[in-house]
């Protein structure tokens, strides 16, 4: 992949992803955050979720996109004007989006566009209001991930980070592989690519690709999902070593290497593809953490002395 890569912190992408979690499409949430997220949700918008996810993605029209500062005081700011946009806005850009052929799933909110766009923004604005404080101390995980993207780039690491995005993208031999639900106007060929890390589920995903080739892509921020499963009630933990420094499948792989784990055990372990484990084994292997055995017909995997170390200097 040669196009220009760039990282960029808006919390407006974790809102979408936990709206997206609320309304039947699941992003890794912790079980008691969906619960009050859902106990929240205004009734009307209840009934049009399934206009929001019937294409098997949360598909939404650009006018509910929110991205918001670094710092998410503008968020409220973005909920208010979700709120006060024109009716007839967000029908043309309902008509935009499915090239003027609206599906009928959409009657409900072509009925009643006013009522549809108070009840998304107040849904937001109770998701916005649930992750405020664990986005706020999700500070210094943004700040590293911002710094390991950064690193990435200059050393042509690229590659290993896309690789390691979410166990709903692959890449390999260059592509790099988005859930097929993806939301896409029409195909157009990739100019830019800026990655968000996504305060929201271990299996968040959110993905748009403009019509002038620039994708975003939300991906998890390793770390965040201890944070968020405090703001249930449950016990905080510190965030984990072994995974700020690889990262979240490289350290479930490592940590398994103690065991004789297949690698078709391992793609169902981390709900990945055959090949995305497959890269990340060679990675860990190439750096002396871990080798590889062929039993049989099967690959297994097995943790190196220098890979022991490892695992206990940062466990």
């Amino acid at each position: 992949m040669d196009i220009p890569v760039s990282v960029s912190v808006q919390p407006g992408m974790s809102v979408i992803s936990l709206l997206a979690d609320t309304f039947g499409m699941p992003q890794g949430v912790p079980v008691n955050l969906r619960r009050s997220l859902r106990a929240v949700s205004p009734g009307y918008l209840s009934d049009a979720a399934g206009t929001l996810t019937s294409t098997g993605s949360f598909h939404i029209p650009s006018l509910l996109w929110m991205r918001g500062d670094a710092g998410g005081e503008s968020i409220r700011h973005e909920t208010q004007r979700i709120a006060e946009t024109a009716p007839q806005a967000l029908l043309a850009d309902i008509g935009r989006m499915y090239d003027g052929k609206v599906p009928l799933i959409w009657r409900k909110v072509i009925d009643s566009p006013s009522t549809f766009l108070l009840a998304y923004a107040a849904m937001a604005r109770a998701v916005w209001e649930q992750l405020s404080g664990t986005w706020h101390r999700s500070k210094p995980l943004l700040e590293r991930e911002i710094g390991r993207i950064g690193v990435a780039s200059v050393t042509g690491a690229m590659a290993s980070v896309l690789a390691d995005l979410s166990p709903r993208i692959s890449f390999a031999d260059g592509n790099l592989v988005l859930p097929a639900n993806t939301p896409v106007a029409a195909p157009v060929a990739l100019r830019r690519l800026t990655l968000t890390p996504l305060v929201s589920g271990t299996r968040a995903c959110v993905a748009r690709v403009d019509a002038d080739g620039h994708a975003h892509i939300g991906y998890p921020l390793a770390g965040a999902a201890r944070l968020l499963r405090g703001t249930d009630g449950e016990e905080r933990t510190p965030s984990d070593p072994l995974a700020l420094t690889l990262g979240e499948l490289r350290a479930v792989i490592l940590r398994k290497g103690t065991q004789s784990v297949s690698m078709g055990t391992l793609a169902d372990l981390l709900h990945c593809t055959a090949g995305t484990v497959t890269y990340h084994c060679r990675q860990l292997e190439q750096a002396g953490l871990l080798c590889r055995e062929r039993q049989g017909r099967e690959v297994r995997i097995c943790r190196t002395l220098r890979g022991d170390a490892l695992v206990d200097a940062l466990s």
